[in-house]
């Protein structure tokens, strides 16, 4: 017991001081936090039923979305690209539904998010 509880006070130790170095620059932690929120919504987004009017499902695919704060704060797509076309227009529409808005200090900004969409 006494060895597990050494073991995993190192890794927490060895995870700790990782960390400190994974970051290259300062970081923005209002920026980040963000970035958070906008993917914490598309996922939500995400986990709702497919739309009716898509008259293929096969939404299944890799997919990279592009999400930018435009000059009065609305967090919008700017787009979305990827080999398949119905997963593309599937993910702009559903991203594109939510109301999102921040503060206009982030004009400009723009959010770049893999999403790697598997049926369930």
């Amino acid at each position: 017991m006494k060895k597990l509880k050494l073991f995993l006070a190192a890794a927490v130790l060895i995870g700790f001081i990782s960390a400190g170095f994974a970051s290259a620059g300062p970081i923005d932690t209002k920026s980040q936090s963000l970035n958070n929120q906008i993917k914490e919504e598309i996922v939500s987004v995400l986990n709702l039923p497919v739309y009716l009017s898509y008259s293929d499902k096969n939404l299944e695919g890799k997919a990279t979305v592009y999400v930018r704060v435009t000059e009065n704060g609305k967090i919008a797509v700017s787009g979305v690209t990827g080999s398949n076309k119905s997963l593309n227009s599937y993910l702009k529409k559903k991203i594109s539904s939510r109301n999102l808005w921040t503060g206009t200090d982030y004009k400009g900004k723009i959010y770049k998010y893999e999403i790697d969409y598997v049926k369930k």
